[in-house]
């Protein structure tokens, strides 16, 4: 009688594992292109992001030819923004404009890569090295010069909006 209980006990502790939440963690991980691509997504559904963007990492790196590799890395870069790595953001979005001149991501790569860089010059943000061997004053005089630059090229530009005005009798 006892055997039958230790065996029956055994059959319903494996069922449960099996139905439970922790059977998940066991099973074997689908490194398919979707696997990974399904295991991002759901990751980043459920804001796990470092999750997400080592699950698109890998899919870019093993399946660069995949399908949907562009999109994977769109994601990859949409989150290292997310996660305050801007650099790496920048070169995924500029990856994906040079790997995938078809893309429907590219416009949508090549924005968000702009927007970053512009966020970037405005805090004064330079690479590492950069940074390092550059003073105060040569990067006061950078952004002095870039404001310049900026302010002569809207004169121009309203100076070429009158010009348009007068043609058309405004």
């Amino acid at each position: 009688m006892r055997k039958r209980y230790t065996i029956y006990g055994i059959y319903l502790f494996i069922w449960g594992f099996i139905f439970s939440g922790c059977a998940y963690r066991y099973q074997e991980r689908d490194n398919t292109p979707a696997g990974l691509f399904r295991r991002g997504e759901q990751a980043m559904e459920e804001h796990r992001f470092n999750e997400a963007h080592f699950a698109f990492s890998q899919l870019i790196e093993k399946y660069p030819q995949w399908k949907y590799a562009d999109e994977a890395l769109y994601k990859k870069g949409y989150l290292e923004t997310v996660l305050g790595e801007y650099s790496s953001a920048v070169e995924s979005f500029e990856q994906l404009v040079a790997d995938y001149p078809q893309s429907e991501w590219r416009f949508d790569a090549a924005l968000w890569s702009g927007l970053i860089g512009e966020l970037n010059a405005c805090k004064g943000v330079q690479n590492r090295n950069e940074k390092n061997n550059r003073s105060k004053t040569d990067i006061d005089s950078e952004i002095y010069n870039k404001i310049k630059k900026l302010e002569a090229e809207n004169d121009e530009l309203r100076r070429q909006l009158q010009m348009l005005r007068n043609l058309l009798g405004e």
